[in-house]
């Protein structure tokens, strides 16, 4: 096995990093904010080229549904195909993942100690649920070694009864889907719509952090959502190994989530039999940074059986 390049493409910005030939880790991880893709050619080009490595081999993971061998960005006017970036850069082995499909192959191996628990379980079969709001929501669902994306964030169905944790109607159709609610932005669109000013969701929890009434309401509002959501998805997919929460955003919550609180809206509104079962699942916030490039390395050892 020869040297490889990760690649992690988001809607603002792209990460890459380096693995040497069976190794466990990757190195020089670096971060690139991206006004457009019309130069992602070049960019590659040049970490494959200026690498002191030999890359015969690359994994990308992209922001979108992947169809075949392809994957078309969700918010932004780019394509990719992984035969063609085999061609073009000349490579023995390139794979493309769905964002969230990286993020679900990182779980496998990602240490204990890099995961906080808010939720205790008992393991009850080798399901398990990766969910994490960002600028959207994504999600995806893992048992042993398959993993399947899904678009949970892109449903429909949650929204009226979501908007009740916030006391807001939906009259204008403004909130659409789950990731309208549940997500960065949707923080944002929340604080707006309570309080007419438009602030990032980071300005929203630093003013929780500084105990205004409005951004408590929004934030202990949106912790109580995502626990309701949660609760819904662990009856549909039953991650009897646990739900892990993954990204920046939930790494930011985690210090603000009132454990015992959590639990009981994540049980709430359900009969004693599912109670039950949800009891048995466990949820964690995993700590590590860097889930896709990890997640890109791990289905790339995957497809070629490396330890």
């Amino acid at each position: 096995m020869s040297d490889l390049l990760l690649v992690d493409v988001g809607g603002t910005n792209m990460r890459y990093a380096y693995c040497e030939s069976g190794a466990n880790e990757i190195h020089k991880s670096e971060k690139i904010s991206l006004k457009n893709l019309d130069n992602f050619d070049t960019i590659i080009g040049d970490l494959i080229d200026n690498s002191d490595l030999s890359i015969t081999n690359a994994v990308f993971s992209i922001a979108g549904p992947k169809i075949g061998n392809t994957i078309s960005m969700t918010n932004r006017s780019f394509v990719a195909n992984a035969d063609i970036l085999l061609e073009k850069f000349k490579l023995d082995q390139c794979y493309l993942l769905n964002d969230w499909e990286s993020i679900g192959y990182s779980l496998k191996g990602t240490p204990e100690d890099k995961i906080e628990y808010i939720k205790s379980g008992v393991q009850i079969n080798s399901n398990s649920l990766v969910l994490g709001p960002g600028t959207g929501l994504g999600a995806a669902f893992t048992s042993t070694d398959s993993v399947i994306a899904t678009e949970l964030g892109n449903t429909t169905n949650w929204t009226s009864s979501l908007l009740k944790n916030f006391a807001i109607n939906n009259d204008n159709g403004h909130y659409k889907t789950l990731e309208d609610i549940v997500s960065g932005s949707g923080i944002s669109k929340l604080y707006k719509s309570l309080s007419g000013e438009s602030i990032s969701a980071e300005e929203v929890i630093k003013r929780f952090n500084q105990n205004e009434d409005l951004a408590l309401d929004i934030i202990n509002g949106f912790i109580k959502s995502l626990a309701n959501v949660l609760s819904d998805a662990a009856l549909a997919y039953v991650p009897g190994n646990g739900i892990f929460l993954a990204g920046g955003l939930s790494r930011t919550l985690l210090p603000l989530i009132d454990k015992e609180l959590f639990e009981d809206h994540f049980l709430e509104n359900k009969s004693v039999i599912h109670k039950e079962l949800l009891g048995k699942i466990r949820i964690g916030v995993i700590t590590r940074e860097l889930t896709c490039l990890y997640g890109n390395l791990n289905y790339f050892k995957l497809l070629n059986k490396v330890n």
